[in-house]
């Protein structure tokens, strides 16, 4: 079981999950739960909406553990995209942790900040290998 505790960098109100969809790009903080027997276990991530479904492993060290982790691996991901869907929904910001802070230095003043240099950015593409590929 993995309590979530963070996403994208903020706290949010805690929930508990047996399986999580993590979605390209974002990045998740939780706490792992062993209550069960001391020994090693598989964590296994695996694609969702790919084919064919993609998956790796890797094994979670219980300490003091010289058992190895035993078989068959979790079953995979299926194509449920209301699933994954409502499971996006039951994560909510806890609006009263991780509040923005002022900056001690003061530069959240920013009409007092002076401008040393200005950096425009710009995008591009280009065909490469056949396909096009964005900068």
């Amino acid at each position: 079981m993995m309590t979530l505790v963070e996403v994208e960098g903020s706290h949010i109100l805690e929930e508990v999950y047996e399986s999580l969809d993590v979605h390209v790009g974002q990045s998740l903080t939780v706490l792992v739960t062993l209550k069960a027997p001391v020994k090693n276990y598989f964590i296994v991530a695996s694609t969702r909406f790919t084919k064919p479904i993609l998956t790796t492993t890797a094994i979670l060290r219980y300490q003091g553990s010289k058992i190895g982790p035993s078989r068959p691996l979790p079953i995979g991901p299926t194509y449920h995209i209301h699933w994954s869907m409502k499971q996006a929904r039951t994560i909510r910001l806890n609006l009263t942790a991780n509040a923005a802070r002022p900056n001690p230095q003061g530069s959240f003043h920013y009409g007092t900040i002076p401008i040393n240099r200005t950096l425009i950015l710009a995008n591009g593409r280009a065909t490469i290998n056949g396909k096009l590929r964005y900068t």
